[in-house]
């Protein structure tokens, strides 16, 4: 396993676990995570507090059950670690269940810029709109 997927990996144990210490060691200062859509989570968050309020969101609004449940597989090109997964979430009987990409870029031994990919943002969209009300 090369260094950049190791890293990668690190971060998906610690979030499956709870272990925000770790998570917050694995990305830099200035990292910017890109969330798709056109939802109350859509948009771009710029170093580590935005970002970590933003994450918070997902289980806030979730009341806990956030969770990507799978990883399909992890592949790299050069600094770029793509991730297939599986996550889910469920609030007040409404659920969300879908498969997505999550494209992290390591630098300098850090996770420096996320992209996301969902396999309906629509309705992920509609399903973060309805939880953080």
């Amino acid at each position: 396993m090369s260094k950049n997927v190791k890293i990668v990996q690190d971060y998906f144990n610690a979030v499956a676990i709870g272990d925000f210490e770790t998570v917050g060691n694995l990305f830099a200062d200035d990292a910017v995570w890109h969330q798709p859509g056109k939802g109350v989570q859509s948009g771009t968050y710029n170093g580590k507090m935005e970002l970590f309020g933003h994450l918070g969101n997902f289980g806030k609004w979730s009341n806990g059950t956030f969770a990507m449940d799978q990883i399909k597989f992890i592949s790299e090109n050069q600094d770029l670690v793509a991730v297939s997964i599986h996550f889910k979430a469920e609030k007040n009987g409404k659920t969300l269940s879908m498969n997505g990409i999550d494209l992290l870029r390591v630098v300098d031994d850090k996770i420096k810029e996320v992209w996301l990919f969902s396999e309906r943002i629509d309705e992920e969209d509609e399903f973060w709109n309805f939880a953080s009300k």
